[in-house]
């Protein structure tokens, strides 16, 4: 029933907007000028059920005339709408490399409100306003992978030959083949990139012949050749097979002395070609409905990374000419490659330093700079760090899309001599390792443009005029740490006048292939810093322990060294029983740092270009004792602020909380990863949809998850896709569709938790090609068992190792959630047809689903295991008439355990959220505050400071596989939000709508959650007391609420102690009774309620 208003007190709005946001950020300088730019701001008032009605937004270039309300790039003129966020940008195109100013004003029930203080942003390149080159530092003989032939397809019969002329006929004693282990990524003829894949199957000896031949001929057609050498593997009793001799793609260096010829020309022919294997190696692109078999095409070539060839000891081959029947001509690849000097497959340079000095003619008005440097940069004008971010830029799919970073730097430039430097690492472009192949060696671009006070302009850029050296930093990999030898040092090198005379001048070197776009989200930085805890002293030198595994690096202060002296910082997440560092679970990733001392009284040290998961950390070879002030742990991770809180009064869940805060600080590096210590740090689907809202709770992650959600699209096939891990290296088959739901589902859980209305849009296409990929693999509604690979991975009723069965169920329950999710995005965009059309697939799917794996007589789907019940009732699948009785079951079976959960990824989220919403609140808190294994407790109460991968991580499994710092069970502070708190979020945003409906449990005395809207504070705290509870509620200006008060029945129920029997207060809407619950929608401010 709807309630008489009350009398109640005057309450104040603000005289303008604040918070004005531009793409999600304040004050932003490098706004994408291709892209219409995104508004927001609010009202700060304390009125209630305030809500704006209309609004006039103006842009211009003069902040001095839109605080009159004069738009000299675009006035909006008024706009009857309530919306405040994702409002579009629809003046003219926005010129690049501009500074531009906005204002608004509203108008709500109260009235119109002053225009807002003008907020500025500043719009980045075009990719066709760049200028300048790609350079790197290419010493000796640059990047090489060495030669390689044309692709052939399986079905072509022929050889390939490569042939070295030695200038005059000569004596030949020995030749060498030595295979090509490539450091930059090979493609088919198809676009398929041939890279490692997860499980072994490495490329070593890539393009190495099955069998060959080798000939010495002075003439150049070979008609009158000498067969010096010849191995046919398929014959293993040929005579002439090399003892010992691998398996192909294991080839190892091949050498074949004792010749005794003569001849001008050695050719090597291929009589039976290196083989790509479709199911090992290569992913090839699959039709629809098509499976990914051993028949699918494969592709042949015959490569070496060198071939030499010898008389004595003298070396022939080198710099000489050399032909083929076909070779491909490439930055890494090409003829002279195989005679360059280098016998193996290498990347250059891992950490170059490049530098330009310019003169300025004039007084400097304004200059910024844009900067791409791949792996990781960083950018100093005049001695000074331009920024204080870390390992920047962002990972992407660097084929597809590099990004960059802007600065206003007129503050560092000034007239006469300037100096620029750029230090380059490695990060994932350059990275080569068991998971992952290069893109070739570090490199930037550059544009700097100036403007003088008179109006002139200056532009200065990368090009082959720059120079260029080796930094200091002689190792550096994100996996193994670095090495940093400081007497390498060269200071002042980013200062005008300093001697690079000894360096070498900079190579210009290829385009890495992606399209330049600006760096939007949040650059990682040193977000926090720990001292040492405590110290156990070691033989090898003290272990410290900062109390909290973390994401980052040591600073390190270091006195009396002598010159050389090598100081280790080895890194581990936990201890072994001896007291050693505990570093079985990190892999092959060394995770250690070792500094080389200068020599000096007092030097300081701390990485550049990698990053450790680790709680403990040791010092090697500290000249005297270490004092622990002297070490300090960086937490670096991109710089999201935090917007969510949670307390209650059960300290165990306080520690959970904790625990997931610092998983998902640990577990951000430019990409949602699994997990930050081993050699793997991927951005695994899987794990980020189960963490994405626990993410969205606590921080301020939309822009972060922007640029995720795009990721998805370079990954993307054409079939409509996507891959396991984004960015991705590792296999282009079709990700799990159970996993892979993000590309689904993180735009809509940023729609629903900022109101992101624009990355629905962007991503509109590429979502509707996903779902009817999936949706177009289904057989009679029903996604095949072969399309799963995981499962419900790790749970404990799983009967099929990590992976859990069956396979089919999940596939189809997932599928049916993305398309009828897509088809509740489509109702938001105004798609009629395809929310119609989506929303029909999803219940096709729905139909099937329960034709096939439910059992109507006894209420059970699949196997009856705790995840077979909890998802399909978690995504509403569960016909109405039954929902109550497999509600029922599900409770049964979890009770039998005694109350806590079997489930892993994939089951945990449903089932402790599905118990709560069908009546089992008091049960789902068991599971979640279950003290023993398995459990999040359990985990805490054994010294977890973040969350561990598996439920029995502190067991020795012998999986390899112990993260003790893992993105997916971080998800149950979601459930603390949204259950104990109460939080509830529909299908709008919660900046228009949401509902509260906290689960007072009988085991807790309070809870206190509050989320930072762009609206402004939602807050709800409830506290039992011995007249029954209070409860307070916040709810943001311009939105709306529905608040359920349980156990109500027999209580007098007041909001600001007026009772609700007499009437409504100022903001509460209506009043309903639910059973013994009151239920009431209210419009924005703060409500305090007391039921007694």
């Amino acid at each position: 029933m709807v309630i008489s208003d009350m009398s109640t007190p005057e309450r104040k709005q603000s005289r303008q907007p604040v918070d004005l946001q531009t793409e999600y950020e304040d004050s932003p300088v490098n706004v994408d000028p291709t892209r219409p730019p995104r508004f927001s701001w609010r009202l700060a008032t304390d009125a209630r059920n305030s809500r704006q009605i209309a609004y006039r937004l103006v842009v211009g270039r003069d902040p001095d005339t839109l605080a009159d309300g004069e738009g000299t790039v675009w006035d909006s003129d008024t706009v009857e709408s309530g919306a405040a966020t994702d409002v579009v940008y629809e003046g003219p195109d926005l010129a690049a490399d501009e500074t531009y100013y906005w204002s608004v004003k509203v108008r709500t029930e109260r009235g119109k409100s002053e225009w807002a203080d003008p907020a500025r942003f500043g719009t980045a390149l075009k990719p066709e306003d760049w200028h300048g080159e790609w350079i790197s530092h290419q010493p000796g003989v640059g990047d090489t992978n060495g030669w390689r032939s044309q692709w052939r397809s399986s079905e072509e019969d022929c050889e390939e030959w490569i042939q070295i002329d030695l200038g005059e006929s000569r004596d030949v004693s020995e030749i060498t083949l030595h295979p090509s282990n490539p450091v930059t990524v090979v493609r088919t003829p198809d676009d398929t990139a041939v890279t490692l894949s997860w499980f072994g199957n490495p490329i070593d000896g890539f393009g190495f012949p099955v069998s060959y031949r080798v000939e010495v001929s002075d003439d150049s057609t070979f008609a009158d050749g000498t067969v010096v050498a010849k191995v046919t593997l398929e014959n293993e009793n040929d005579e002439d097979v090399l003892e010992g001799m691998p398996e192909d793609g294991e080839a190892a260096v091949q050498t074949h002395g004792d010749i005794d010829a003569s001849g001008r020309f050695v050719r090597v022919t291929a009589t039976d070609l290196y083989e790509v294997e479709p199911a090992d190696q290569i992913d090839s692109p699959l039709q629809s409905g098509e499976r990914l078999t051993e028949a699918t095409r494969r592709w042949r070539c015959f490569a070496l990374a060198a071939l030499t060839v010898r008389d004595g000891d003298e070396d022939r081959s080198a710099g000489a000419d050399v032909t083929a029947s076909s070779s491909i001509e490439a930055e890494t690849w090409g003829r002279d490659h195989l005679v360059n000097g280098s016998t193996e497959s290498r990347v250059a340079s891992s950490s170059p330093q490049l530098r330009t000095e310019f003169h300025l003619d004039g007084a400097v008005a304004s200059a910024r700079i844009h900067t791409a440097a791949l792996g990781y940069g960083e950018i100093s004008i005049n001695g000074d760090q331009i920024g204080d971010a870390k390992l920047d830029p962002a990972w992407t799919e660097y084929e597809k899309r590099v990004l960059y970073s802007s600065h206003d730097v007129t503050d560092v430039l000034s007239e006469g001599e300037n100096a620029l430097g750029v230090w380059l690492g490695q990060g994932w472009f350059a990275k080569q390792g068991a998971y992952w192949v290069a893109d070739g060696s570090p490199r930037a671009r550059v544009t700097l443009f100036v403007e003088f006070e008179n109006g002139r302009t200056r532009t200065i850029s990368s090009d082959g005029n720059w120079q260029a050296t080796e930094s200091p930093l002689l190792e550096n990999d994100i996996y193994d740490g670095e090495r940093y030898d400081a007497r390498r040092e060269q200071d002042g090198w980013t200062v005008a006048g300093f001697d690079d005379s000894t360096w070498d001048q900079a190579a210009i070197v290829d385009n890495p292939g992606g399209t330049l776009r600006p760096e939007r989200i949040e650059p990682m930085g040193v977000v926090d810093t720990f001292d040492v805890n405590a110290v156990h002293d070691h033989p090898e030198g003290p272990i410290l322990d900062f109390g909290q595994n973390l994401t980052g690096w040591l600073e390190i202060e270091i006195e009396d060294a002598d010159e050389g002296d090598e100081i280790a910082l080895r890194h581990a997440e936990a201890l072994t029983e001896e007291g050693d560092l505990s570093t079985t679970d990190l892999r092959s990733a060394d995770a250690t740092d070792i500094y080389v001392a200068r020599g000096d009284d007092r030097e300081s040290y701390e990485p550049r270009f990698t990053y450790h998961g680790f709680r403990y950390a040791q010092v090697a070879g500290y000249p005297g004792d270490l004092d622990p002030d002297a070490v300090t742990a960086k937490v670096v991770s991109t710089a999201m602020d935090r917007r969510g809180e949670f307390r209650c009064s059960n300290e165990d869940l306080n520690q959970l909380q904790h625990n997931a805060v610092w998983g998902l600080r640990s577990n951000t590096h430019s990409i949602p990863e699994d997990c930050p210590q081993r050699d793997e740090r991927f951005g695994w689907t899987g794990d980020a949809h189960i963490s994405t809202r626990a993410l969205l709770f606590n921080f301020d992650a939309i822009r972060f998850d922007e640029k995720w959600a795009r990721d998805h699209d370079d990954v993307a096939a054409d079939m409509g896709y996507v891959t396991d891990v984004i960015p991705n290296k590792a296999s282009e088959d079709p990700a799990d569709p159970t996993w892979s739901i993000t590309r689904i589902m993180v735009p809509w859980y940023l729609y629903r938790h900022d109101g992101d209305g624009g990355i629905l849009r962007e991503q509109y296409e590429g979502m509707r090609e996903y779902v009817d990929y999936w949706t177009g693999v289904a057989e009679d509604g029903i996604v095949p068992d072969e399309y799963g690979k995981y499962g419900d991975w790790l749970a404990f009723e799983n009967t099929d190792g990590r992976r859990g069965l069956p396979h089919d169920l999940f596939n189809t329950a997932f599928v049916y959630q993305v398309a009828e999710t897509f088809a509740k995005i489509a109702d938001v965009l105004g798609n009629d047809t395809d929310a119609a059309n989506y929303r029909e697939r999803a219940e096709y799917i729905e139909d099937a689903f329960n034709d096939h794996f439910f059992d109507p007589e006894a209420s059970e789907y699949g196997p009856g295991t705790q995840s077979s019940y909890s998802v399909p009732l978690f995504l509403g699948m569960v016909p109405k008439e039954h929902a109550e009785q497999v509600a029922a079951n599900l409770a049964k079976k979890v009770r039998k355990e005694g109350g806590k959960l079997q489930t892993g990824f994939l089951g945990t989220r449903p089932l402790i959220h599905t118990l709560a919403d069908h009546g089992y609140e008091e049960l789902a808190y068991e599971v979640v505050s279950q003290p023993e294994q398995p459990g999040w407790v359990y985990m805490a109460r054994n010294g977890a400071t973040t969350m561990w991968e598996r439920w029995d991580s502190d067991e020795s499994v012998g999986s390899g596989m112990n993260s003790l710092n893992h993105s997916p069970f971080v998800h149950i502070s979601e459930f603390f939000y949204e259950v104990l708190a109460g939080i509830r979020l529909g299908d709008e945003p919660i900046t228009d709508h949401v509902t509260i409906a906290p689960a007072m449990v009988d085991d807790l005395e309070w809870v206190n959650a509050k989320v930072e809207t762009r609206a402004g504070d939602l807050e709800v705290i409830w506290e039992r007391n011995e007249r029954g509870y209070d409860c307070w509620v916040t709810i943001p200006w311009n939105a709306a609420a529905t608040i359920w008060l349980p156990d109500t029945a027999d209580a007098a129920v007041t909001e600001s102690d007026i009772p609700l029997a007499e009437g409504a207060p100022d903001g509460v809407l209506s009043v309903e009774t639910d059973g013994d619950d009151l239920v009431l929608e209210v419009g924005s401010g703060e409500f305090e309620f007391a039921v007694e």
